[in-house]
């Protein structure tokens, strides 16, 4: 009985829009703030007045005739079927209704669609449950995931009210930061399910679709930060997706961009931690991206989420975790490409050594970053390649075909998967294939000039590997992914080139 007087005092604070009601009500769209949001609001008030027309002048004839032409005033009806006069009125009056709609219909249509002349490119892949921004002109790469603030409130028995955290579950620890006055093109895809990219003041949302690409663009006039959120249904924690975009004035925007470069370049901290400082961090990057899943007790989600509690694989070879951790298995993604070298660390000894687990080891950073592919290990705001180039690569060497090749497919899987697919079949239009492509079976020193200075949304590749990783996956495209061309080149080429 509570409940149900809870829930009706709800729905009339609701229609009232009172302020204790602690949100904005609405009975309309909002405006937005870039023009195409508004010319979609005008659109949308256009007809909806026409509407409210149409409805004032066919119920008022309606209920003006039943009421003037009722039988107790002797009134008697007529009686005909057919007449021509008012077949051409209803005919004409409809056709020039829906014409007035169309025009400015189809306009907004077509100036939605059009990506063209775009000042920059973002590259964004939906996860669950969190995004993946790529710039695809200034090389930086990060994850964006529901704030902590957020995530500790929203945990079953955590005695916080939700209501005491800003922004509540509509805030994130890494925002979408863009330019102002800039015309942005997005690319949306998927790495798993289906995700749907939604702020309403940019005034549209797309669909991010495993295999395949959808386009848009905004273009934001004043700086500001708008939210919004997944609306697709992708999963248990899909009311856990936020999007917040921070809109920032060119020079303001250049700032940050510096900056996170910067960052990116300081790589992971690769020094030796003690066990208690790596169990006490990954009990933060445990409950941040993995208590979704196996739960905050590890007991997981039978079925669906294995227990990580009394779990062979966590009280196994630590090595056996950690590539599985890494490289990902079946629904658990790969989060080499998350997180860096000290958080997997961290996260692999916690699972061990808590969660109702005591094996008493530990894995250091250092052991983790020789695990990873070059430019992988970057959960923060970085460019494409977040850890030490001598660290990962020593000294350039000769090596043979094979070696090339075995290496170029972990090179290919970290930084090229995820726009020209595992297989090399692309997605087309935007991404070509790689299987069969004259590019890749033409002349190979063709291939390694657009690799390394990059061609329309595709990166400069010669800023972002090493040498030898750069001559490996030439190599691996060249002899696999259904191509058999049979030659090879060395990193000291690739490295004179460079």
């Amino acid at each position: 009985m509570n409940k149900t007087k809870q829930l009706f005092a709800g729905l009339i604070l609701m229609a009232l829009g009172q302020e204790s009601a602690r949100a904005e009500y609405s009975l309309n769209l909002v405006k937005g703030v870039t023009k195409i949001s508004n010319d979609i609001y005008d659109l949308h008030m256009l007809t909806l007045w026409i509407c409210v027309l149409i409805g004032i002048v066919v119920f008022g004839t309606m209920f003006y005739s039943i009421y003037h032409h009722r039988k107790d005033k002797g009134h008697k009806a007529e009686q005909f079927h057919e007449n021509t006069t008012v077949e051409i009125i209803w005919t004409i009056i409809p056709t020039v209704i829906l014409i007035s709609m169309a025009i400015p219909a189809t306009k907004t249509m077509l100036e939605l669609d059009d990506v063209q002349d775009s000042d920059m490119s973002i590259k964004v892949t939906g996860w669950q449950w969190k995004w993946e921004y790529d710039y695809l002109d200034s090389g930086i790469h990060f994850f964006s995931s529901l704030d902590e603030a957020s995530n500790k409130a929203r945990q079953l028995d955590s005695g916080i009210d939700p209501r005491s955290v800003s922004n509540y579950l509509l805030n994130v620890d890494h925002p979408l930061v863009i330019p102002t006055n800039k015309k942005i093109r997005f690319v949306f895809t998927a790495a798993d399910v289906i995700h749907s990219w939604w702020v309403p003041a940019l005034g549209w949302k797309k669909d991010a679709n495993p295999g395949f690409i959808n386009e848009a663009w905004t273009m934001v006039e004043k700086p500001g930060t708008y939210r919004g959120q997944c609306t697709e249904l992708c999963g248990k924690d899909h009311g856990f997706m936020p999007i917040v975009v921070v809109a920032m004035d060119q020079p303001d925007y250049d700032a940050w961009v510096k900056k996170t470069q910067e960052e990116a370049q300081k790589g992971p901290d690769l020094s030796d931690q003690s066990h208690d400082q790596l169990v006490a961090k990954g009990a933060t990057v445990y409950e941040k991206n993995c208590s979704t899943c196996h739960l905050p007790g590890g007991e997981g989600v039978p079925g669906a989420f294995p227990a990580l509690k009394g779990s062979s694989v966590v009280k196994g070879d630590i090595k056996a975790q950690a590539e599985i951790v890494l490289n990902g298995k079946n629904a658990m993604p790969a989060f080499a490409k998350m997180l860096k070298a000290d958080e997997l660390a961290a996260v692999i000894t916690y699972t061990r050594n808590a969660l109702g687990n005591k094996v008493g080891d530990e894995i250091q950073p250092k052991a983790i970053q020789e695990m990873l592919p070059e430019g992988a290990g970057a959960s923060a705001p970085a460019a494409e390649s977040s850890a030490p180039k001598a660290e990962a690569q020593p000294a350039v060497s000769e090596m043979t075909k094979d070696e090339l090749i075995a290496r170029g497919k972990e090179v290919y899987e970290s930084n090229c998967v995820s726009c020209h697919q595992a297989e090399g079949q692309g997605m087309p239009p935007t991404f070509p294939a790689l299987t069969g492509s004259p590019v890749v079976t033409g002349d190979i020193k063709a291939q390694v000039d657009l690799m390394m200075n990059g061609k329309g949304m595709m990166p400069a590749f010669g800023k972002t590997l090493s040498a030898t990783d750069f001559a490996a996956v030439v190599t691996y495209t060249r002899n696999g992914l259904g191509n058999a061309v049979n030659d090879f080149i060395q990193p000291k080429e690739i490295e004179a080139m460079q």
